[in-house]
């Protein structure tokens, strides 16, 4: 069923399958006010507060009626992105199989004593014939290997690119004799794109192509229509041999013109110019070791044969620690299928002959057409399941769209003086893709969550088993994103407590896009003083240091990401929502009793006895102006007044016997005071 979808396709790409129209460029939101620096498309952050006014200590007793309020952050990738690029590693792996453009005419089998039907170009004097269609595709890539990377830094002024270099084409099975590698690494160190045109020519063409062009012993006893490119990507994505940093984005240039060994894209060996071994081929990739690491025996293209989802060169892409750290959260293959034999199913390279013919052979068979189809469809699948850009023959499209553009460009008549020129071969290479990180992505993901709350003053967070907090990611195309990062992580810093969150539970997908949207909302309350207007959240954007808000032993409510134009880190405050924190009423006091004035004390002291409660009730004249009264007071008072009536009542007596006393007479009281004779007023 797939051979046969894949012939569809072809035959649709041959007779001019319509070309996708380029997207015109996305519409931009409006400015918003942000703090981050302007090299890159920042993050929109906000954050609110509702309800805006609670009661201090999480109580519900103050006019407000609650203590606590719902504070929401929110994280908007902008809609339009500045076009820059990261940092950029990029790996050529350039396949070295027959039609690539590196046969050896003097190492083909002149007498056919194996019995093959071989290739009706190459049936030519020894030494001088080259294939029939054989891609110039290698000579090119070794004499304009400077002028390549120069073209791929030109494309992406932003981007600081270095160049690393791969080779392979052996598969050591019945289709093939033993000759070349399954991987070899030539350039392990990434270079600049100054110094790569040279290292190529001192170690690829120096080494391997023996300082020509031509593979040695590269002949139609070797494997042409399959190879072993899922060990030599494999190799190349681990990094085995290859420093790939993580500070860069990783982006595999894959160029050749054959089929992997996976039973999706098998080979008719029947219908093919090989010199033996007939039938299919390329059903299984043997284990290979690298070192302290083994592929897995039967390792998949674009899907596992095992069940295992990483067992394939695009499952590793996507989950190899070298792609996960790589500032896309993935490895970038772009695939280039050169215009030969293999890729063309009217080329005068597949043998026609009368049993050939019965088998579904000779140029335009449909054994001949189903290999073609299964060579370009796993470039186009590679492409497509990393992100990748895809070229070829300009005759065929791939399933998503994709066109080629190359035009039928060959070695020509000479094998030790190749055809070098190939404009549109160029131009593929100028033109690969660096995947999703282009033009796309915002923000990509660190070692620590992206967005972090930490609260300010007072304000602290509802202990997380009394609240629900559940993070929301929406893409820019509305759907939800499936690996959404709901559980906040507890940031504890010398007793602070704040919250953090990452976009995506999953390293490899921790990156937000052009119209990405994250929000999440959690519940707060004012544990204690100032009774005032205060910021929830701690941030030192301006408006937050005017609101009294600031870094807490250097935390903030932040975003932190690493932006698609470079690998440096970006911390970005979130602006400041604020709230109102009332106090609790107090307790009323007691109420004011009057308490009556005391009475006017007697001119002499009156003894009292002791209070005695009174239980019943006395009557007070309208006239008393007093709450209350006492009666010992009462009657202390009446006491007194009595006496003085009865003293004023008493009246002076003349008293003649006295009168007639020559001596001054005084008083008792003279006579206390030490006076002379006196008597008393009332002796």
């Amino acid at each position: 069923m797939l051979a046969t979808c894949a012939v569809l396709v072809l035959l649709d790409g041959i007779s001019g399958m319509a070309r996708a129209a380029p997207l015109g460029p996305p519409i931009a939101n409006p400015e918003r006010v942000s703090t981050a620096p302007p090299a890159y498309s920042p993050l929109l952050l906000s954050v609110s507060a509702l309800p805006p006014t609670i009661c201090v200590q999480d109580s519900a007793l103050c006019s407000a009626q609650t203590g606590e309020t719902q504070v929401t952050l929110t994280a908007e990738a902008p809609t339009a992105g500045v076009a820059t690029w990261p940092s950029v590693q990029v790996a050529f792996v350039i396949e070295t199989a027959v039609y690539d453009g590196v046969y050896d005419p003097n190492a083909r089998d002149p007498g056919n004593l194996l019995g093959g039907p071989g290739d009706k170009c190459a049936e030519v004097t020894v030494g001088v014939s080259t294939a029939c269609e054989e891609s110039n595709g290698v000579p090119f890539f070794v004499a304009h290997a400077q002028q390549i990377a120069n073209a791929i830094a030109v494309a992406n002024t932003h981007s600081n690119v270095s160049f690393a270099m791969v080779d392979y084409f052996a598969t050591l099975d019945s289709h093939d004799d033993g000759d070349g590698s399954e991987y070899h690494v030539d350039i392990p160190q990434f270079v600049a794109a100054s110094s790569f045109g040279g290292q190529v020519q001192s170690t690829f063409q120096a080494s391997v192509l023996s300082g020509g062009y031509v593979y040695g012993d590269s002949d139609f006893s070797d494997n042409i229509l399959h190879s072993s490119m899922i060990t030599a990507m494999f190799g190349t994505i681990i990094g085995s041999g290859l420093d790939w940093s993580p500070k860069t984005h990783h982006v595999i240039v894959w160029m050749g013109d054959t089929a992997p060994r996976d039973p999706n894209y098998v080979q008719n060996y029947a219908v093919s110019p090989a010199d033996y071994f007939y039938g299919s081929g390329g059903t299984c990739e043997p284990a290979y070791s690298f070192g302290g690491l083994t592929s897995p025996e039967c390792e998949g293209w674009v899907r596992s044969q095992d069940g295992n989802s990483t067992h394939s060169i695009a499952g590793l892409a996507k989950s190899s620690p070298t792609c996960t750290d790589s500032i896309g959260g993935v490895c970038t293959v772009d695939t280039i299928d050169l215009y030969s034999t293999p890729t063309d199913p009217y080329s005068p390279g597949w043998p026609c002959i009368t049993s050939y013919k019965q088998e579904g052979g000779c140029p335009g068979g449909p054994a001949v057409r189903a290999n073609v189809a299964n060579v370009l469809e796993a470039g186009c699948d590679m492409a497509a399941a990393t992100g990748g850009s895809w070229d070829g023959p300009s005759f065929y499209s791939c399933p998503n769209g994709q066109y080629g553009h190359l035009q039928a460009v060959f070695v020509g008549p000479s094998a030790g003086q190749p055809n070098i020129n190939n404009p549109s071969l160029f131009n593929a290479f100028r033109q690969v893709g660096f995947g999703p990180v282009v033009g796309s992505q915002v923000a990509n993901g660190t070692h620590q969550p992206i967005f972090q709350y930490i609260p300010f003053g007072a304000i602290q967070i509802v202990p997380l088993s009394k609240q629900h907090i559940s993070a929301t990611c929406l893409k820019a195309n509305g759907l939800i994103f499936p690996s959404c990062d709901h559980t906040p992580v507890v940031v504890n810093r010398s007793g602070l407590l704040g919250l953090g969150w990452n976009w995506s539970t999953k390293p490899g997908q921790n990156q937000m896009y052009l119209g990405d949207v994250w929000t999440v909302s959690f519940l707060v309350f004012a544990a204690g003083p100032p009774l005032a207007t205060v910021p929830v959240d701690a941030g030192t954007t301006p408006y937050c240091k005017a609101a009294g808000s600031n870094a807490i032993h250097g935390l903030f409510t932040w975003a932190t990401y690493i932006p698609a134009t470079n690998d440096t880190v970006v911390v970005q405050s979130f602006p400041c929502a604020l709230v109102n924190v009332l106090g609790l009423p107090g307790v009323p006091p007691p109420p004011l009793v009057l308490l009556p004035p005391p009475p006017i004390p007697p001119p002499f002291a009156i003894p009292v006895a002791p209070p005695v409660p009174v239980l019943t009730a006395i009557g007070i004249s309208a006239q008393v102006g007093v709450a209350t009264i006492s009666l010992q007071a009462a009657m202390a008072g009446l006491l007194g007044a009595g006496f003085l009536r009865i003293a004023t009542k008493v009246r002076p007596i003349a008293n003649p016997v006295l009168a007639s006393k020559r001596t001054k007479v005084g008083s008792m009281f003279d006579r206390e005071m030490g006076s002379g004779p006196h008597v008393g007023h009332f002796e």
